[in-house]
């Protein structure tokens, strides 16, 4: 059922709504002016300004116009920044990111150093192909904004509590009678264990039947924490396994 599917754009818009916009849904936290809705810079797909926009919430940024991917000295400086003011930035996976936005972006975060600064999730990286190539995730991006910003963004997507929170509150999870399901577990495993959840890992997808065996080894030798990628309660080879 749609309405039972939580994905990160709509966690960072509800995110925004709780850190911006009012119990009555109008009447902003933020500045003296109640009639304005509050802006939003995105760093994203058209997918995610809409779930942002369709929360209450004006919208800047998203798929870009522009021909340019880089940006001069000289650019930067010419550049129409607009004057209003941006109340938060939120940085989802764009696979047409590039340097021009990161400038772009990095500027208006001087501007508006009050700004709320979301992170979707922090992925290192996806799988692609029976090669299993790194195709770089979300978290190269937040990182790049963080670093140049000097700013630390709040992530709503897994492995992050705050994920958790928002879907016991909109939908009544009982996280102690929940199994997690998932194919990582730097984000998945973590995100279960980090919620009070049980958690399953199933080996199609980031994590390895190999890195499992890797950890464990390491572990049982004391020479790593296994904080970050936390063990599951239980693994399966699939999710037909699971029946």
């Amino acid at each position: 059922r749609v309405e039972q599917m939580v994905t990160s754009s709509y966690s960072a818009a509800r995110y925004l709504q709780r850190e911006l916009i009012g119990d009555d849904g109008n009447a902003l936290k933020i500045g003296d002016d109640k009639t304005t809705k509050p802006r939003v810079h995105v760093i994203g797909t058209a997918g995610l300004c809409a779930e942002i926009a369709s929360a209450g919430f004006e919208v800047q940024g998203g798929p870009s116009k522009e021909s340019r991917a880089g940006m001069t000295r000289e650019e930067l400086e010419s550049y129409p920044f607009p004057d209003a003011r941006v109340d938060a930035f939120v940085v989802g996976l764009d696979n047409e990111f590039n340097y021009r936005k990161l400038c772009v972006a990095n500027v208006l975060m001087q501007h508006n150093p009050e700004a709320v600064f979301v992170a979707t999730n922090e992925d290192a990286y996806d799988l692609v192909g029976v090669h299993a190539y790194h195709l770089p995730g979300n978290g190269a991006l937040v990182k790049a904004l963080e670093h140049c910003s000097g700013r630390r963004a709040v992530c709503v997507g897994k492995p992050s509590p705050l994920l958790a929170e928002l879907i016991a509150t909109d939908h009544g999870l009982d996280v102690g009678r929940t199994l997690f399901v998932g194919d990582r577990l730097d984000t998945d495993i973590r995100f279960a264990v980090e919620s009070g959840m049980e958690s399953a890992l199933v080996l199609t997808g980031c994590t390895t039947a190999e890195r499992v065996m890797e950890l464990c080894s390491e572990k049982d030798r004391g020479k790593r924490s296994t904080a970050e990628e936390p063990m599951p309660n239980v693994i399966f080879p699939h999710m037909g396994m699971m029946g």
